[in-house]
Parts: structure tokens; C-alpha cells; sequence
């Protein structure tokens, strides 16, 4: 009887401290699922040819960066073509992608979530994904520049759609390829690759085309599988030389002014990661890049631990190499996107 006097009378300002710090406690629990929360909307999404067994052709998927939670988002590839390349745009509301249900390759838009696609260049022109202004008016994108069949060849060019302007001009025009145009995290420069001096460089010019300069200017060695970081201060980029008898392809980092390069992998001089053309002539393809939002780390696709692309995550220094996917089958141009 003494025992339980004492306990209740343990007990009552126990209670009451417990009823005190209630809000404290809600708010605490609030906080970690919210942060929770947050990391689960950062997603990398890729392409791959997971679950085409008998006809390859890729498909939009997506991971959390641990490698976990893999999500399908297209389902309907035209067979040995792909639904490629995702770009969101920054308010969060749209997606632009690659596909072949329009006949040859043309961009798509849709809602954020996949759903309401449809074309979203116009003409039989094959264009390709580029990238969202930051204030998701304007879109920057590649053009087969002909003015007639077949229009898979001629001049690569980039484009600039404002959308809410519905214009659409051209703002490269030189004879060649220019390709891969990203806009800068303030909107006043273009990032893209070039053969403009013989072989692939990467270059930087104002958002209508001018002021345009090159940033690598390397005649023996190709920049191709680019990607600028989220605050616009870094670049990272893949290598192949071109005189070396046996090519491996490396991913590098630079700053935006294309001073202080670092290889983060070095393949050539450990032999991994072989340059296999496509076909016959063609030049290195599937190999993306992409920064996480707070530029410590880089997604990027590669061949250095099997016959396939598999996705992995580098730090930007050039440690912690982390392999996301683990299949037998390709999986390529990966992009980092933090859901709204």
C-alpha cells in the first residue's frame, strides 16, 4: 500500500512535466520527419533498359542516391529506341525528355509526375533535351538544323524556346555540332559542347548566343558528358584522348573558367572504364554527368566495373565511389533532381 502511494505520488509530476514539454515533443518529431521527408525527394533518375528482356530499349527510372527505392516512369519506349534524358523544370511543374513515339527523336513534355505527355518541339526536325531556364520560362535544346529529309542529318544546333513568348530561335549557327546546352543557376550563360575547332570542347556563351568562349581549348583531348554544378561555380566533364593507342574514359572536375581540372577517376592510367564505340566511327555516347543540389557529390554513368553502363556517385574531391545500380543490362545519363 506504502509502494503505490509512493509511485502515485512519483507519478503526478512526472505527468505534469510530460504534459509540459508535449509541444516540444511535436515539434521535435516534426523536424525529423520533415527532414526525412526531404532527403526521400531526392531522386537520380537514369536511363535504362531494366525489365526489356527480348527488344532493348530504355525506360525512365529513378533511385534514391543510397541506391534504394528504384521507380519506374515510362512504360511505353518505342522497342531498340529509349524514353531518355529527364529535365525538370525549376518551379517543379514540368519534365522534358527524349522519345521516339513522334516519329524520329523529339523532345516531350509532361507534368512533373509523367503524366499528360506530349510533343513539345514542332516540325520533323530530330531535336534533343537541353535544359530549364531557372525561372522555367525558356528552354534550351538541340535542332538537326536541315531544311530537308533526312532530318537526323546536318547541322546540330541550339535553339532557345521561350515559352511564354512562343518564340524559338536559333542562337548557335555554325557549322558543325554544337551540343549539350545548359543553362547557368543565374540564367545569363549556356554551358555546351562543341567540334567547332576540330574536336570536342566545351564552351561558354551568353543566353542569346553571344560572348561565346572556349573554357577547354584541348585539340588532343574530347570533353563530352557534361554537367555544371548548382551554383554555376564548377563543371564536371568526361575525357577521352585522342591519340592515346588505347582510349579509357575519365570523369573530371573544373572551375566554371575551366582553370583547375582534376580527374576524380583516372581510368586511362588504371585501364578501366574502355571507350567501345557505338558503331563504327561513332563518338563516346551515354556518358552523363549530374551534380547533387548541395555540390559535394556527382552521378555519373560508366563501364569501369562491367561490360555495362552502371550508375555511380562520386564525391567532387574524388573519394567515396559509390556504385547505385547492379544489373546486367545499361543504364545511362543520370540526373539529380531534388522533388518539389
Amino acid at each position: 500500500m506504502n509502494f503505490s502511494k509512493n509511485a502515485l505520488s512519483i507519478t503526478k509530476p512526472l505527468y505534469r512535466d510530460i504534459i509540459q514539454l508535449f509541444p516540444l515533443i511535436i515539434v521535435l518529431l516534426f523536424s525529423f520527419s520533415s527532414s526525412g521527408q526531404h532527403q526521400e525527394r531526392e531522386r537520380i533518375y537514369f536511363d535504362s533498359e531494366i525489365g526489356n528482356k527480348n527488344v532493348a530499349s530504355f525506360e525512365i527510372f529513378s533511385v534514391y542516391p543510397d541506391g534504394n527505392g528504384l521507380k519506374q516512369h515510362t512504360f511505353d519506349a518505342v522497342p531498340r529506341r529509349a524514353n531518355s534524358s529527364p529535365k525538370f523544370s525549376p518551379d517543379g511543374k514540368h519534365v522534358i525528355f527524349g522519345t521516339y513515339k513522334y516519329g524520329g527523336y523529339k523532345i516531350a513534355i509532361a507534368n512533373s509526375d509523367f503524366t499528360q505527355q506530349r510533343k513539345f518541339t514542332i516540325g520533323p526536325h530530330y531535336t534533343y533535351v537541353g535544359s530549364w531556364s531557372p525561372d522555367s520560362k525558356k528552354v534550351t535544346y538541340n535542332k538537326v538544323d536541315t531544311k530537308r529529309a533526312p532530318y537526323f542529318q546536318g547541322d546540330f544546333e541550339i535553339f532557345v524556346m521561350d515559352l511564354e513568348r512562343s518564340t524559338d530561335e536559333n542562337i548557335s549557327n555554325t557549322k558543325g555540332s554544337d551540343f549539350g546546352p545548359q543553362w547557368s543557376s543565374d540564367g545569363k550563360k549556356i554551358l555546351f559542347g562543341s567540334d567547332r575547332s576540330g574536336n570536342s570542347d566545351l564552351y561558354i556563351m551568353d543566353g542569346d548566343g553571344k560572348n561565346i568562349k572556349n573554357i577547354t581549348n584541348t585539340p588532343k583531348i574530347d570533353e563530352f558528358g557534361f554537367s555544371w554544378s548548382q551554383k554555376g561555380d564548377k563543371i564536371a566533364f568526361h575525357v577521352i584522348h585522342r591519340d592515346a593507342k588505347s582510349k579509357y574514359i575519365d570523369l573530371y572536375t573544373m572551375n566554371a573558367d575551366g582553370t583547375q581540372r582534376k580527374n576524380l577517376t583516372n581510368n586511362q592510367s588504371a585501364k578501366r572504364n574502355p571507350f567501345v564505340p557505338y558503331y563504327d566511327g561513332a563518338p563516346p555516347i551515354f556518358y552523363g554527368s549530374s551534380w547533387s543540389k548541395d555540390g559535394k557529390r556527382i552521378a555519373f554513368s560508366s563501364k569501369r566495373n562491367s561490360s555495362n553502363f552502371q550508375i555511380f556517385i562520386i564525391e567532387s574531391n574524388g573519394e567515396r565511389l559509390e556504385q547505385l545500380t547492379h544489373n546486367t543490362v545499361n543504364n545511362v545519363f543520370p540526373s539529380w533532381y531534388t522533388e518539389r
